[in-house]
C-alpha cells in the first residue's frame, strides 16, 4: 500500500529538482499508477499547502532538527509532510508522527524511523508563533504570511507595509476562477446559461466575454462545453491583455512567447479567425500542446513557428505581443512553488531576454505597428523598467485601465515618466493574478 503522505513527498521531490509546477509533478508522479481521481485531489491538496507555507514549515524542522538541511530529500518531505499535518491541517499529532514513522521505516530502516518520531515529538511541541514573534520584522513577515524575504522587502518598498501585508495575504487565498467565452464556438449568453443550468454561480466582469465564477457545484473545466472548446478557464488580467492588443481582422499578428496559447487563442476570436496570427515558441513540446489547444478551440488562423522569439524575423506586421518569461511573481496564488525559486543570476538573464524580445518586436514591427508587452510579474524590473529602455525606439501609448491601477511612479529612487500610461493588476486590489500591461507604438 502507498499512502498518500509518501506520494506527497515523492511530487515535492519531483518539484525541488524539476521546477515543474504542482499540477506536472503529481502527473509524472501518479500517471499509470494511480487511477483514483480522489487519490489525486488529496496529493494534490496536500503538496499545494505545503509549497504555499514551506519557509515556515523548514523553520520548524530546522529549530526541531539541527541537520535537517543534510537529509535525504524524501525524507525531508516526509517530515514536512507530518508538520503539515500536525500543525496546519488539523490531524491529531500522535496520528500524524505514527503515519510518517511507518513510512520510513519501512522506506528507510529502523533507526531513520526512530530520528522521524523524536524530530515530530519536538515538532509537536514547539510554539512557533512565540519564536517568530520574536524576529526581526522582515524575516518575521515573511514567516507569519509565508513568504521570502526579499519578497517582503521588495512588497515594502513599493507598496509600504500595510500594502505588503495584503497583497500576501491575497497570494495565500485561494485563485478565483475566471471563464472566457470562446466566441469562435459559442455566444456570451449560450454559455452564460449553459454554466449556471449547470450550477455555477457567475458574475460579470469589466471584459464582456469573461465571467468571474463565485461559487460552483462542479468545476468549468470538467464539464462538457469546455471540453468541447466553447469556453476556456483563464484568468481575468490575461484577458485584458488582448483587449490592449485591440488586434483587428485581416491583420499579421506576431506572438512571441505563445505557448500555450490562451492569449493566441482570445486574439483569433476577436479577429473572427481571419488573418494571421505567428505564434512562436521555443518548445517543441510546448507547440505540439498548443496546436492540439487551437484544433479543440476552432481557431483557423494560428500558425505556429519552432524560433527564438529574441531573434525570429518575419517581415513587418501589424502587432506584436510581447509576453514574456518573467518572474512569475504575480501569480504566486496559482502556483506557490515559484515564491521560494527565487535566483538573482536567472532573475538578470531574463530580463535580458525580455529586452531582446521587445528589440526584435521593434525589428518586425511596420511603421505605426503596435506592440504590448506585458507580464505576470509585480516586479519594477521587468514591467516599468523595460517600458523605459523601449521609450527609447517606441512610444509609449496609454492604456485605458479597464481593469487595474495605473503603475509605479518611484521605486528605490528610479522615476518611471510613463507610469500614469500602463496598467497593474495585484491581487489584493482586484482578485486575479498580478499583472503589468504596455502599449508602445513603433513611429
Amino acid at each position: 500500500m502507498i499512502y498518500t503522505q509518501e506520494l506527497v513527498a515523492e511530487v515535492l521531490k519531483v518539484i525541488e529538482e524539476t521546477k515543474l509546477s504542482v499540477k506536472e509533478a503529481i502527473k509524472r508522479c501518479l500517471s499509470g499508477k494511480i487511477s483514483d481521481h480522489a487519490i489525486w485531489s488529496s496529493v494534490h491538496a496536500y503538496v499545494f499547502e505545503i509549497e504555499k507555507r514551506l519557509n515556515l514549515i523548514d523553520f520548524i524542522l530546522r529549530n526541531c532538527f539541527r541537520g535537517f538541511d543534510e537529509q535525504n530529500t524524501i525524507f525531508k518531505n516526509l517530515l514536512r509532510v507530518g508538520v503539515y499535518e500536525m500543525h496546519f491541517k488539523g490531524v491529531h499529532p500522535a496520528l500524524a508522527t505514527d503515519s510518517i514513522v511507518r513510512i520510513v521505516k519501512r522506506r528507510f530502516n529502523l533507526k531513520m524511523a526512530s530520528l522521524a518520531n523524536a524530530v515530530l515529538r519536538r515538532a509537536e511541541k514547539f510554539d512557533y508563533k512565540n519564536r517568530v514573534r520574536k524576529l526581526s520584522k522582515v524575516r518575521r513577515l515573511a514567516l507569519e504570511y509565508w513568504h521570502p524575504e526579499w519578497f517582503v522587502r521588495y512588497a515594502i518598498d513599493m507598496l509600504g507595509e500595510s500594502g505588503a501585508i495584503e497583497l500576501m495575504k491575497a497570494n495565500n487565498e485561494k485563485q478565483s476562477v475566471y471563464v472566457r467565452v470562446n466566441e469562435l464556438k459559442a455566444n456570451v449568453e449560450e454559455v452564460r446559461r449553459y454554466l449556471e443550468n449547470s450550477g455555477i454561480e457567475i458574475e460579470e466582469t469589466p471584459l464582456p466575454e469573461v465571467f468571474k465564477v463565485v461559487s460552483y457545484e462542479k468545476h468549468p473545466s470538467v464539464l462538457d462545453w469546455h471540453s468541447e472548446g466553447k469556453y476556456v478557464v483563464q484568468d481575468l488580467a490575461s484577458c485584458f491583455v488582448s483587449h490592449v492588443l485591440d488586434p483587428q481582422p485581416d491583420e499579421i499578428i506576431l506572438d512571441l512567447a505563445s505557448a500555450p496559447g490562451l492569449k493566441a487563442s482570445h486574439i483569433a476570436s476577436m479577429m473572427e479567425n481571419k488573418g494571421v496570427i505567428i505564434a512562436v515558441d521555443n518548445s517543441a513540446e510546448r507547440l505540439e500542446r498548443m496546436k492540439a489547444k487551437m484544433k479543440q478551440l476552432g481557431v483557423k488562423n494560428v500558425v505556429c513557428r519552432l524560433a527564438d522569439g529574441c531573434k525570429i524575423k518575419v517581415g513587418d506586421v501589424d502587432r506584436v505581443l510581447v509576453d514574456p518569461p518573467c518572474s512569475s511573481t504575480g501569480s504566486f496564488r496559482s502556483y506557490p512553488c515559484v515564491k521560494w525559486r527565487f535566483d538573482r543570476e536567472i532573475y538578470l538573464k531574463t530580463i535580458e531576454v525580455q529586452r531582446k524580445m521587445i528589440r526584435n518586436a521593434f525589428r518586425n514591427l511596420k511603421s505605426g505597428g503596435i506592440m504590448v508587452y506585458s507580464t505576470c510579474s509585480i516586479t519594477f524590473d521587468e514591467n516599468e523598467e523595460n517600458v523605459m529602455f523601449a521609450s527609447e525606439f517606441f512610444k509609449v501609448e496609454e492604456v485605458e485601465p479597464v481593469i487595474g491601477v495605473r503603475g509605479i511612479r518611484e521605486f528605490r529612487g528610479k522615476v518611471f515618466p510613463f507610469w500614469d500610461k500602463v496598467v497593474r493588476t495585484f491581487p489584493h486590489l482586484h482578485d486575479c493574478t498580478g499583472f503589468f500591461i504596455s502599449k508602445l507604438k513603433k513611429v
